[in-house]
Order: C-alpha cells, then sequence, then structure tokens
C-alpha cells in the first residue's frame, strides 16, 4: 500500500505542498517573536503566501491530472497542521484559544485513528459536507481572530461558536464511522 503512496510523488502539486510547510514555520516564528502590529503583518502575510499554495497545489492538481496518493494525504495533514499552528500562536493572545486546541487534537486524534484504520481495509473516506463546514468555520475565524481588532467578548464569541462547530463535527464523524463500520458487519 505505501509503494503507491509515494509513487509518482515528485510533482509540482506535492512540493507546492511541502512548501506550505515551510511558509508555516515561518509564519509561526515571525508571529511568536513579533515586537509590533507590522511585524505581525508580516507573518500573516507568509501565511496568505502559504494558503495561495494550497489552491495552487490543488488546481494544478486536477487541471494537469497530477493527482497522487501522497497529495491526497499530504493536503489534509498540511491544513490540520495549519489550524493548530495558527490556534497555538492565538493561545498568546486569546486564553479560551486552549479550548479550541483540545478540541482540535481530540477530533483530529479521531479523524486519524480512523483513518488509519479504513486505510488498511483499503478504503480512503474523503472529507465529508460536515467537515468541509467546520474547515470553513474554523479558517474563516482563525483569519478574523488573526487580522481583526476585536475586544476580548468577540474573540471569546467566535472561539467558542468555533469550539460548537467542531465538536458538531466530531459527532456526525463518529456518526458516519459507526455506520459504516455497522454497514461493513452487515
Amino acid at each position: 500500500m505505501f509503494k503507491n503512496l509515494f509513487k509518482n510523488a515528485l510533482t509540482i502539486p506535492n512540493l507546492l505542498t511541502l512548501l506550505r510547510f515551510v511558509f508555516l514555520i515561518l509564519f509561526m516564528v515571525i508571529y511568536l517573536n513579533a515586537q509590533s502590529k507590522s511585524q505581525e503583518y508580516v507573518a500573516i502575510v507568509i501565511l496568505a503566501i502559504g494558503f495561495l499554495t494550497d489552491f495552487f497545489d490543488g488546481y494544478i492538481a486536477r487541471r494537469f491530472n497530477m493527482i497522487s496518493d501522497l497529495g491526497k494525504a499530504l493536503d489534509p495533514i498540511a491544513d490540520k497542521l495549519s489550524h493548530g499552528i495558527i490556534m497555538l500562536c492565538l493561545c498568546t493572545k486569546h486564553k479560551l484559544m486552549i479550548m479550541l486546541v483540545a478540541i482540535l487534537v481530540i477530533k483530529e486524534g479521531f479523524m486519524a485513528v480512523m483513518g488509519i484504520r479504513n486505510f488498511k481495509r483499503g478504503i480512503v473516506n474523503s472529507a465529508k459536507w460536515f467537515g468541509k463546514i467546520c474547515t470553513a468555520t474554523l479558517f474563516v475565524a482563525l483569519i478574523a481572530l488573526l487580522v481583526l481588532p476585536l475586544s476580548n467578548a468577540a474573540a471569546n464569541t467566535i472561539i467558542i461558536i468555533c469550539g460548537v462547530v467542531m465538536l458538531w463535527s466530531l459527532i456526525m464523524y463518529i456518526r458516519f464511522f459507526y455506520l459504516e463500520s455497522k454497514e461493513m458487519k452487515g
């Protein structure tokens, strides 16, 4: 199975995804060491460039038929790592963010375990609509928390809404994997 994962691995889309990891590290280092708002904005611009690589890697992969199993694995890892790094950076400004980090760890831990289980069975699940809603909500919220001058109450409200959406998504995935498992047995 792993042999197929690395077949045709050296593609432009995969290299762009790997580049996103570099931008994430740069963002984190600059953001956490920022001494001014302008330095924070430099970090945010670097993060935005990294997000552009996410758009282009998918576009190029589909447009030029460069879709690979490695790309299918790397892209969601880069997405989750992006969320985690941004959340950890935001923990320095918003104490309630640690709750969101905990929910993310639980949700993504569950998803990783189920993904590995299914991978061993030869099943590759794609993201579900509720997972996409969760990701979109989280993305918008994290960007808002990074760039908007929000009061503590507004920031905490955004964080709580994200927590609720993430928990809802986790429950929906638990239900999905339960029904899938039941269907396989029956």
